[in-house]
């Protein structure tokens, strides 16, 4: 009982979260029943006082129905005005937080998630996913051949056709440069697997025409698995070295960690041999 009452009687807003206050209606209702019930105590004192000192010119419970009468329609006339005008006031204000917010995760260039979003996401995901680090392959020489313009069109080609294979439901960040993160939820790994790969192809399909020229690209991708058992920083150290893995074994591919372990056998492997003959 106690703590409806103190919800009834609270004017607290959430600018952040609607949800976590009151809506504008409700909080426009109660300041307009406060200030009545207000207006009536200091009318019923005032004209009581008055009527103590002989200063009333009307008997004093005719006095008290005009006050009654005059605080329900003035007051509430005066009180709804200055609650819509505060109420869009705070609307206002509420959208602008939420969009500076919006404007605080966004990477600029890319429209994607920036690395602030992503390390957020990514602090939220415990198993049942996988970190996918996408590397531009040869993004310098297209810097330099054809000057940054050329480079913003390029990032901007790619990170839409990323987004586009994972849509809203995986996170999708564009962490600097030309690189990028993919946090893939749900599924078997080979599924999550196969979804990056699209991605990779989509890119490596991309024409860009700039200035009457043709202009592509492929990208390299080192994908960890995300476990409860290791660190968000050892996950993305084991992409990173998936992804100079894929690098070093000729670009436009895809390289898993586990491929790391399997090559690195297969080199053991190699060299026992070589040095048994």
């Amino acid at each position: 009982m106690t703590e409806r009452l103190r919800k009834f009687i609270s004017l607290e807003m959430s600018l952040t979260d609607p949800g976590e206050g009151q809506s504008l209606r409700t909080f426009a209702t109660k300041m307009i029943f406060i200030s009545i019930i207000l207006t009536l105590i200091v009318s019923c004192v005032a004209n009581a006082v008055a009527a103590y000192y002989g200063l009333l010119p009307l008997p004093l419970l005719q006095a008290l129905i005009h006050s009654v009468f005059m605080a329900w329609v003035i007051g509430s006339i005066v009180t709804g005005i200055l609650c819509s005008v505060i109420g869009n006031a705070i609307r206002k204000l509420h959208e602008s937080h939420a969009e500076f917010e919006r404007l605080s995760r966004t990477d600029t260039l890319s429209g994607l998630a920036n690395r602030r979003a992503f390390n957020q996401s990514f602090d939220d995901v415990e198993t049942d996913a996988s970190l996918a680090i996408f590397d531009l392959d040869r993004f310098k020489s297209i810097n330099d051949n054809y000057g940054h313009a050329a480079g913003d069109i390029v990032i901007k080609k790619a990170a839409a056709a990323i987004a586009d294979v994972f849509g809203e439901f995986h996170c999708v960040a564009r962490l600097g440069g030309e690189e990028f993160a993919v946090i893939v939820r749900g599924g078997a790994r080979k599924d999550r697997l196969t979804l990056i790969e699209l991605a990779r192809i989509r890119v490596s399909c991309m024409t860009i025409n700039f200035e009457g020229t043709q202009v592509q690209t492929t990208v390299s991708v080192g994908v960890a698995d995300i476990e409860p058992s290791r660190s968000k920083h050892d996950t993305f150290a084991a992409a990173d070295k998936a992804l100079y893995f894929a690098k070093s074994s000729g670009r436009n591919c895809i390289r898993h960690e586990m491929d790391m372990s399997a090559a690195q056998s297969v080199e053991k492997l190699q060299s026992a041999l070589l040095a048994a003959s």
